[in-house]
């Protein structure tokens, strides 16, 4: 049977074997089964019940229990269902601590009535619940470091108390690259690992190896434990003592006395203990005269003065040493000493001219040789001391070089042009008593060099060339002088090229190479250039040739060579514009307005406006500064429909070019037009206007006053006669009007004048281009180093060799001097001495054996930065001896390489509203040059513009070349910098070079639009009053906006936000002009309110809004408020008004005639009457009033709200509102700068009269101007 698992029943391992035998009254049952260890508690193992054929409900009442063999109870019979279940966890390796295949637990199952007894075996099985483990966790080995590889190790094995696949498998061993492992089997089946060592070991690179040895077991999941393996390197004598150097060189005095310390060895051993203790020797290689002169301490490696040193006996001591340790197998190390005696010269002082090289060029740097000096005493101690001296007043110093041994070098700069030469007397003196000395005297001539640079008497030109100038006109003569002789001082000029929209400068202009004339190439024109920035160089014909620049401003000059252009009213060329306007129309309505440009500069393009012809001279007015047409008063019925005027606009220039524009005018009828549409309409609101309401008032009241008169007549006629009082007097009516001047605005400036300056600031900022100095090749001869030091003994010694040396020397430069000597006699005794072929080098014979080793190239430290000379002398025997000797030869570097940037042009973009410190660029130049010649320091050179430094604006670490904005940049104000920097080493001289940069300041959308028209107070609403009347395709208004940003960031479209009638109004999106779409119903409210939004094209877009607030007026009869004299049957009355004016007149005619006939009457009476009171007298006076001039000095966004106010093709209606008050006129405006303290009236004034009989009409229509 098999167990059942824990929550339902186990499901059982293995089928219990059941046993059934025949015992004495008692039947005993042997039961088995199987279940792994760990099982937790509760688990069902099997139904014992059922297995054992026992009834279940008979279990608790027969008493069935369990007795366990072992000690512990770990399983029990549940007596309700016979199952046999896990009480205590069960752990196999404690319950069978030996190691055997089965581990079984034996136990007794009793039940009573009848008695009993079954036996069960429960067989226990593994499970891997035991990791691996080492009994040690940490293993030592100790390996000899010359052990060779494949040697085995043994190490402690791993042991795991379960069985089978459960228990160790294998061993994992940590990545090294020095051992590894091999697994081995036990003939108990067991796994154990051997250390194999795959890779020499060395203690003096790695003392100690660090691994982990890790065991794995074959169970699921596996197992795994681990133990440390320490391997400690033992140490062999693998390593011989080293000396820190191979060669010594030591200096001695001679008759240095006996244990002076001359020099203390130390040679080191990497091993330990007695294979690193070093013991000191000489080698057979060293003299027995050497080991007799110095004592070699054998444990400190201290060498000491053993015996007298005498320099006329030896010289030099050569001498080689042996370090060896203690090991059983000793190693040993060497060295080599050499030790030189110093001499102490007691002889007569000498002098010798070892080099003089003349003549020298005149830039020869300080501290260059020009001579080698020897001296020399054979005398000792202060006797054979000498010094040598030369004149004080000369630009020259002596320098020791080595003992008895001078250089003559240049102290201060020499200049040819000064003294040309110099004699050069070179005294030597010794200490004794008396002193002792000897002279030579040499001359030394100045070779002149190319050193002056050209120079220009001014270091900035500025020309000014008139455009449209001749192609090839001389513009200036630009000539430079240097002081230089023959091929130094011929200068050649040239024009630095830079280039300006892809166009090279030598395509501009041109310059004489030989005497400076700078010509110009083409024809230069104002509106298109107006200046050019750039550099002319003057450079001589030396070598190197050195030249020097400087720059040239070329201005432009405007002529007057463009003629304006009209630009609004926009027509087709040549055509004529035809213009629409209502006869309604009130005086100072803007008609129209003319927009000239002109592209010349500022004077010239000033425009001033005149009628050039004109069909009425009355009628219209045109403003000489900006171009507006307005009436003089309002049409009449005389006036022809169809008006024809002609604008020049002349510019400012001498002579004066001039355009024109005809305009035809067209009067249109509005008063019924605009309703001829509607006949379904009503007229009491449309057509029934404010004068058909007065003149039906006054048709009323007259006939009013006829009946009333009548009726008097007829009720005087039937009164009795009594006598009258004097009649009263007539009731004079006072009516007066104010006196109204509105003056012009004065503006400072005309369109074209304005305009140009708003073009003029969009290159506000721009930089002065500035070339890069020119490079010129400048080379710094250095110090040239000389001296001897020969023997008579000595068969080829160079006397003297100066290394290291300045790569800069000159050609011919003495590098060294050697002499060469053969003690033989005849062809024997004659020597030659040669050089390697590949050199830059060459000998030279001074004297007899003499020779000098001198620079025959240029050389290059960047190149071959040392030489190793050989010289080798060979005599002319049979057969031939020779010797050699090699001297190394190390060259110094000099500053001879100008720093060079990587670009000769960078231009860098700069996002405007940019956060100030702003990295914006890193320029880095190289120098190929050494040391402090190759450390760079890099400065912004220094221009001004508008008073700003360049520092002020920018900063460059002078380390790096990082390059920093220091302040915001706007690009509204600054569009771009010019300016160079520079990168100058740190050598002596420094040499520089500069690069050119532009800094580009790239436009964000950063500014909204500005409604600049119709213009109102912040914030304020734009009230604006049209007619009703007004046609359909009428401008009502032009919303105008501008935006300062770039120009595709700044184009402006236009849209209605909100509108009261859609249907109504229409919105033009690129000019902004609102025109109607149709004309005014009578169901059109007289309020509309249109809110414009200006929009931008930038990302996102910026915008602003205007509300409009449009009122509609009735203007039918108010038109004609000023035309008293003409009759009204032509323009503004209709059929219904010449009626009631007809009916009016009858009824006035019948009243007067009436009246007449009652004075008439009343005369008659034969009573004596009174005077007639006289008629009544109507005075119409107007007060003076006046409106102060608006003296407007042209605010400049105001104005160019005007300005713009009629750039595209469009009918401007001026609305002007009457003014409302009762019974005042105001007539003629006159306009000027403005008004006087003492002025009493600008305007005229309406001469007061008398009415009599029309005193009626007059009074009438004093009414209705109150409306």
């Amino acid at each position: 049977m098999h167990m059942p698992n824990t929550g339902d029943s186990w499901r059982r391992y293995v089928s219990a074997l059941l046993f059934i035998g025949a015992f004495v009254n008692t039947v005993i049952a042997v039961t088995h089964y199987s279940v792994p260890e760990e099982l937790e508690e509760g688990s069902v193992v099997a139904n014992l019940a059922s297995d054992l054929d026992l009834d279940v409900k008979t279990l608790s009442k027969r008493q069935m229990r369990l007795d366990i063999i072992s000690s512990k109870r770990y399983l029990d019979v549940n007596k309700d269902t016979g199952e046999l279940y896990i009480v205590e966890r069960i752990d196999r390796e404690y319950l069978c601590a030996v190691k055997t295949t089965t581990c079984f637990l034996k136990m007794e199952a009793i039940v009573e009535n009848p008695q009993r007894i079954f036996y069960i075996e429960i067989e226990i099985t593994d499970i891997n619940d035991n990791p691996p483990h080492f009994r040690r966790d940490t293993i030592n080995l100790d390996i000899m470091e010359s052990t060779p590889a494949g040697e085995r190790f043994s190490v402690n094995n791993a042991v795991d108390p379960d069985l089978g696949s459960n228990s160790v498998k294998t061993y994992l061993l940590s990545e090294n690259e020095h051992f590894d492992i091999e697994i081995q089997t036990g003939r108990d089946g067991s796994k154990f690992a051997d250390l194999i060592l795959k890779k020499g070991l060395d203690r003096e690179k790695q003392a100690v190896h660090s691994l982990i040895l890790t065991a794995v077991d074959g169970g699921v999941p596996t197992r795994t434990g681990t133990a440390s393996i320490i391997v400690r390197v033992l140490d062999t004598n693998d390593n011989a003592p080293t000396f820190v150097k191979d060669n010594y060189d030591v200096n001695i005095m001679e008759n240095s006395p006996v244990g002076s310390l001359v020099l203390k060895l130390n040679a080191t051993d990497l091993d330990e203990g007695t294979n690193a203790q070093i013991e000191y020797t000489y080698s057979l290689y060293t003299s027995e005269k050497t080991q007799g002169t110095f004592n070699l301490n054998p444990s400190t490696g201290e060498i000491t003065v053993k015996g007298m040193l005498n320099y006329e006996d030896i010289r030099n001591y050569e001498m080689e040493i042996i370090a060896t340790d203690k090991a059983v197998n000793s190693l040993s190390g060497q060295c080599k000493v050499k030790i030189s005696v110093a001499d102490m010269n007691d002889n007569h002082p000498e002098i010798s001219i070892k080099s003089f090289q003349s003549p020298i060029k005149e830039n020869e740097p300080i501290d260059t040789v020009i001579a080698v000096v020897s001296v020399s005493d054979k005398d000792s101690g202060d006797n054979g001391v000498v010094d040598l001296h030369i004149p004080d007043n000369m630009p020259f110093k002596l320098r020791e070089s080595s003992d008895n041994y001078y250089e003559l070098v240049v102290s201060e700069p020499l200049d040819r042009e000064k003294v040309p030469e110099y004699d050069v007397t070179f005294t030597v003196t010794d200490r004794g008593s008396p002193p002792l000395s000897d002279n030579e005297t040499m001359t030394l001539e100045l070779l002149d060099v190319n050193d002056n640079v050209p120079q220009f008497p001014q270091s900035f030109y500025t020309i000014r060339v008139m455009e449209n100038n001749a192609p090839g006109a001389l513009l200036s003569s630009l000539t430079a002088f240097d002081p230089d002789l023959h091929e130094n001082q011929y200068l050649v000029y040239f024009i630095l090229e830079k280039e300006i929209v892809n166009t090279s400068m030598s395509m501009l202009f041109s310059i004489n190479p030989e005497n400076g004339n700078l010509y110009a190439l083409k024809t230069f024109d104002y509106e298109i250039e107006k200046e050019f920035l750039f550099h002319i160089e003057a450079r001589d014909s030396g070598s190197p040739p050195l030249s020097s620049n400087v720059t040239v401003h070329i201005i432009i000059v405007d002529q007057n060579d463009n003629a304006p252009v009209i630009v609004s009213p926009w027509r087709a060329h040549g055509s004529v514009v035809e213009e629409k306007i209502p006869r309604s129309t009130d005086k100072g309505s803007l008609v129209s307005k003319v927009i000239a440009l002109d592209t010349d500069s500022v004077h010239n393009s000033r425009i001033t406006y005149q009628f050039l012809q004109v069909t009425d001279a009355t009628l219209f007015s045109l403003d000489q500064y900006n171009g507006e047409i307005r009436t003089m008063r309002m049409f009449s019925y005389r006036d022809p429909r169809h008006q024809r005027l002609v604008v020049i606009a002349k510019d400012n220039g001498e002579p004066a070019l001039s355009a024109t524009v005809t305009i035809k005018l067209s009067t249109v009828e509005t008063a019924v037009k605009a309703y001829s549409d509607m006949t379904e309409v009503p007229l009491e609101y449309d057509i029934f206007s404010d004068l058909n309401l007065y003149l039906v008032i006054g048709l009323g009241s007259v006939s009013f006053l006829l009946l009333i008169t009548i009726l008097v007549t007829i009720v005087l006629k039937c009164q009795t006669p009594k006598p009258s009082k004097a009649a009263p007097p007539c009731r004079n009516s006072l009516l007066s009007e104010r006196n109204s001047t509105i003056a012009d605005s004065t503006l400072v400036s005309n369109d074209a004048y304005w305009y140009s300056l708003f073009l003029a600031e969009t290159r506000k900022g721009k930089m002065v281009v500035r070339q890069p100095v020119p490079k010129g090749s400048r080379y710094i001869v250095s110090s040239i180093p000389r001296g001897t030091g020969l023997t008579d003994t000595s068969d080829s010694a160079a006397s003297t060799l100066q290394s290291p040396i300045k790569e800069n020397v000159p050609t011919d430069t003495v590098i060294a001097v050697v002499s060469v000597s053969d003690k033989d006699s005849g062809d024997n005794g004659v020597v030659d001495l040669r050089i390697p072929d590949n050199m830059p080098f060459k000998l030279r014979e001074s004297s007899d054996n003499y020779y000098e080793l001198v620079v025959s190239e240029p050389l290059d430290r960047e190149k071959v930065p040392e030489y190793d000379v050989t010289f080798t002398v060979t005599d002319r025997g049979s057969p031939p001896l020779s010797d050699n000797e090699t001297m190394t030869l190390e060259l110094l570097d000099v500053n001879d390489n100008v720093p060079q940037f990587p670009q000769s042009f960078y231009t860098i973009r700069v996002m405007e509203n940019n956060a100030p410190g702003a990295l914006l660029s890193s320029l880095t130049a190289f120098d190929p040059d050494l040391h402090e010649n190759q450390y760079l320091v890099y400065f912004i050179l220094e221009k001004e513009i508008v008073n700003t430094s360049m520092s002020m604006l920018f900063s460059i670490n002078p380390e790096n070349g990082n390059l920093y904005a220091l302040k915001t940049f706007d690009y509204e104000i600054e569009k771009e910098f010019l300016f160079h920097i520079e990168a100058r080493d740190s050598g002596s001289p420094p040499l520089s070079s500069n690069v050119t940069v532009h800094i580009i300041i790239v436009d964000q959308n950063d500014n909204a639009p500005v409604i600049v028209s119709p213009w109102r107070a912040h914030g304020s609403v734009v009230e604006e009053k049209i007619p009703r009347s007004t046609d359909k395709g009428s401008l009502v208004a032009k919303v105008i906006a501008l935006d300062t940003d770039s120009v595709h960031n700044s184009r402006i479209t236009y849209q209605f936000l909100q509108v009261t009638d859609a249907t109504l109004f229409s919105l033009d999106q690129y000019n902004g002009e609102i025109r109607t779409m149709r004309m005014f119903s009578y169901r059109d409210p007289r309020h509309q309110r249109l809110v414009v939004i200006a929009k931008d094209n930038g990302e996102p877009a910026l915008s602003a809004t205007v509300t409009i607030k449009l009122s509609t007026v009735e203007t039918a009869v108010k038109a004609y408020s000023d035309l008293t004299e003409v009759p009204l049957e032509y323009d503004i009355f209709s059929d219904l008004n010449l009626y009631l004016v007809i009916g009016l007149g009858s009824v006035s005619f019948l009243l007067l005639i009436t009246i007449l006939v009652t004075i008439v009457l009343k005369c008659q009476t034969p009573k004596p009457s009174k005077a007639a009171p006289p008629c009544r007298n109507s005075l119409l006076s107007e007060r003076n009033s006046t409106i102060a001039d608006s003296t407007l000095v042209s605010n400049d966004a105001y104005w160019y709200s005007l300005f713009l106010a009629e750039t595209r093709k469009g009918k401007m209606v001026v609305r002007q509102p009457v003014p409302k008050g009762s019974r005042y006129i105001v007539s003629s405006i006159p306009r000027g700068t403005g008004l006087t303290d003492t002025s009493d009236s600008a305007a005229s004034t309406l001469q007061t009269l008398q009415v009599c009989e029309t005193s009626f009409r007059h009074v009438i229509r004093t009414d209705i101007l109150r409306e």
